[in-house]
């Protein structure tokens, strides 16, 4: 039955194994694939035509390891290439995403002022500021790009050092009320970023909001995997550089060490 099968997620490295971490907090039953383009990270500082092209070499091959569902837990491929990814993939596997079930989630009606932090590539393409505009005409949006956040966090550099390098940033967006991560990596420094602004400013629970959508769609779909905790096989992670050590640090630190970790080269 087409439930059992796995959910396939995708990033540009790390930033995704917290929505995978979350999936099989809230879906314990469910097989995971997880692909980290790293050789290519940061996608944020990509043209658009680059990270759709390699998004979408990525989606065909979980869509051949027959996922029932794909998690683009990237906001600069969701911002650049979803489009092109639903278009190409309609009919053939649920896609989801980790914009979409924030700025339709009702906890943006209770603010007045919103700050988004991200990579360029996801600034630039304005998906956040139209959407949420879309939705929310009372809100206003100030949004910033912290151009190599991502890179540091996935190359395990000091936090001290990576809390000194934000605070150049997060410095001209204080007059905000809540604030959007909009890099799944930045989850890895919420605390640091939290603590900042002094506990005054209110950071979404990106991965719980996502993963509680996914679920929803799931059970609807009939496609929420009810086996037997005996028959789950353990995480599978694709990586693509051969400096990996940081990336299966992280996996075994989140999942633990039944794990399967495979570096993987495109043609």
């Amino acid at each position: 039955m087409k439930n059992k099968y796995p959910i396939g997620i995708l990033d540009s490295g790390i930033g995704g194994l917290i929505i995978a971490k979350e999936i099989k907090i809230q879906m314990p039953n469910e097989n995971l694939i997880y692909f980290g383009d790293n050789i290519n990270m940061p996608y944020g500082n990509k043209s658009k035509k680059f990270i759709v092209d390699n998004a979408i070499k990525i989606i065909s091959f979980l869509y051949e390891k027959k996922c029932k569902a794909l998690v683009i837990a990237c906001n600069s491929i969701t911002s650049n290439a979803l489009d092109i990814i639903l278009e190409k993939f309609k009919n053939k596997i649920l896609i989801f995403n980790v914009i979409d079930p924030i700025i339709k989630n009702n906890i943006l009606l209770s603010y007045k002022k919103i700050g988004i932090i991200s990579t360029p590539s996801t600034i630039r393409s304005n998906f956040y500021f139209n959407k949420i505009k879309y939705y929310y005409h009372h809100l206003d949006i100030v949004q910033l790009s912290i151009p190599l956040l991502a890179f540091f966090i996935e190359n395990d550099f000091n936090i001290k050092k990576i809390i000194d390098y934000i605070r150049n940033y997060l410095i001209h967006l204080r007059s905000i009320d809540i604030l959007i991560l909009a890099c799944t990596h930045y989850l890895y420094i919420k605390n640091e970023i939290y603590k900042f602004y002094k506990k005054k400013v209110y950071l979404i629970d990106i991965q719980k909001i996502v993963v509680e959508e996914i679920k929803k769609k799931l059970i609807k779909k009939s496609l929420l995997s009810l086996k037997d905790k005996s028959d789950i096989q353990y995480p599978i992670f694709y990586h693509t550089s051969n400096k990996n050590n940081f990336f299966q640090k992280k996996v075994q630190l989140l999942f633990g060490n039944k794990v399967f970790i495979e570096q993987h080269k495109f043609n």
